[in-house]
């Protein structure tokens, strides 16, 4: 039998937009929730997403990034 993940990998949410909010708007309203001063990366290949992360103080990379990382 495989084995049981008994907690969730820490470090990573899954979350969904309300209806009426873009999943772009939730991701620049978590960076914007985030303590100042923590460290927050994004990895979008979306240019609107990556500038405004960017103003909101995270760090976006591109999503071939992410994906190099998990490999």
């Amino acid at each position: 039998a495989a084995p049981v993940l008994l907690a969730p990998p820490r470090g990573v949410r899954v979350l969904f937009s309300k209806a009426g909010v873009t999943a772009d708007e939730l991701i620049r309203q978590l960076v914007r929730a985030e303590p100042p001063g923590r460290p927050v990366i994004v990895a979008s290949t979306d240019r609107e997403v990556a500038d405004g992360v960017a103003r909101a103080g995270a760090r976006p990379v591109a999503s071939a990034v992410l994906l190099k990382r998990l490999s």
